[in-house]
């Protein structure tokens, strides 16, 4: 079993992925364990560009890369290796078990954690940006 972490609860933008605020409970800041601390930490490293927190380069992902791009091939091949990418990194998560959907509105990546004896898939849901 590996230890999904504990995080700051974020109030977060889905369209966007901007941090809005934390959430307080009585009067302190919230806290997230697990499942979903990790699933807001994928988010937050997909919807961030490489450089952008703290000139970090190997945080982010290249997904800004594709807004307004044409969803032809390359272009969709190029997508799902950005996607991917940030996923490699994770060391929380089953290596390669990533389920990868592209939609209308942008895409849908299932991943599985490394919390359980048998996994349950998290769904991150990222739309996509104008």
């Amino acid at each position: 079993m590996v230890n999904l972490g504990r995080d700051i609860k974020l109030e977060l933008d889905y369209d966007d992925g901007r941090i809005l605020d934390v959430f307080i409970e009585d009067g302190d800041f919230a806290l997230q364990e697990c499942e979903d601390c990790l699933k807001q930490d994928l988010l937050n490293e997909l919807w961030c560009q490489y450089y952008d927190w703290a000139l970090a380069y190997t945080v982010g992902s290249r997904l800004p890369e594709f807004v307004n791009m044409p969803m032809a091939g390359i272009v969709v091949a190029g997508l799902y290796n950005a996607i991917r990418e940030p996923l490699q990194r994770e060391d929380r998560l089953i290596e390669g078990r990533y389920n990868i959907r592209l939609t209308e509105d942008g895409f849908i990546c299932g991943v599985f954690p490394k919390s359980r004896i048998r996994p349950r898939e998290i769904s991150l849901v990222i739309r996509r940006m104008s």
